[in-house]
């Protein structure tokens, strides 16, 4: 069984949907089948998704609603950015407010 320090946070996977189509998890180029064992994963661990889609006032890519799907599928906590190094998150009034540190 695993014990977690008092205050340690839960692991994260930092989704990047580019408006070119390419999806970067943490920083690194990724694909889907790469995705869903790190949602595998993070279901297990209760972990969380921090999510950035490049352009997001348009039409969203078959592959950013792709990730969306696979959110859902594995039931994970998902905090949406509008700016690409996750610096804020959308509130549920989606107002973009400073993440905390």
């Amino acid at each position: 069984m695993m014990t977690h320090s008092v205050g340690a946070e839960p692991p994260l996977a930092k989704i990047s949907a580019l408006a070119s189509g390419k999806t970067l998890l943490n920083g690194k180029p990724s694909d889907l089948t790469a995705l869903e064992k790190e949602f595998e994963r993070l279901q297990k661990l209760k972990g969380e998704v921090w999510y950035y889609r490049e352009n997001a006032q348009v039409e969203p890519r078959p592959e950013a609603m792709a990730i969306i799907k696979l959110v859902i599928k594995y039931k994970l906590p998902v905090s949406m950015s509008s700016k690409p190094d996750f610096s804020d998150y959308i509130d549920a009034n989606g107002v973009s407010r400073p993440r905390k540190p």
